[in-house]
């Protein structure tokens, strides 16, 4: 009998880079003022390309990827999708990205436990445009299981209150990852 080797992050069994896509086409809708082809995306922890790949077939052309692992971006840039590749980590230092730089930054699944920190968000908010959007995409039991995540939500709400962003949606879906729940956040910068 011959199986077929389980890829834990094929469309079926991991749904955030779905997740991410359509958050990101109802903040920028086809036909809306802004056309997709012209705003800038940076795709945060952007491993393999996942998200990249699916933001592109909706029509989003100037991607930017960054992420900590050479070798992931070395497969990200198989896809054909972005335009630039940063490698470096993303929280507790400053990016070499210009600040308010792109219309949207969006991660999925790069809040995991020893990777993005909670502080990750407030350079996300940085590198975003005033009037752009930050989408973030991960499972729901890390706010619960994963120490530093148990601030996740107040600090959130701590940028909100400091004039920084404003929550436009937060939402639970089942079969984010097999059988697990996610959790999609979209903030607009202010």
């Amino acid at each position: 009998m011959n199986i077929a080797p389980r890829n834990d992050f094929d469309p079926e069994n991991y749904a955030a880079p779905r997740l991410v896509c359509e958050a990101l086409c109802r903040v920028f809708p086809e036909n809306g003022r802004l056309q997709r082809r012209e705003l800038r995306v940076m795709d945060v922890a952007a491993g393999t390309g996942l998200v990249g790949q699916r933001i592109h077939e909706e029509g989003f052309r100037n991607i930017d990827a960054l992420d900590p692992c050479r070798e992931m971006i070395v497969e990200a840039e198989k896809r054909g999708v972005y335009q630039n590749f940063i490698h470096d980590t993303i929280g507790l230092h400053q990016t070499e990205v210009a600040e308010s730089t792109y219309d949207a930054v969006v991660i999925a699944g790069g809040f995991v436990q020893g990777h993005c920190p909670p502080e990750a968000l407030d350079e996300m908010i940085r590198i975003c445009k005033p009037g752009g959007y930050v989408i973030n995409s991960m499972r729901y039991e890390y706010l619960v299981t994963v120490p530093e995540y148990h601030r996740l939500d107040r600090h959130m709400d701590d940028l909100e209150d400091a004039g920084k962003w404003r929550r436009v949606d937060r939402y639970v879906t089942d079969h984010y990852f097999f059988s697990k729940q996610g959790i999609t956040y979209i903030y607009q910068k202010l």
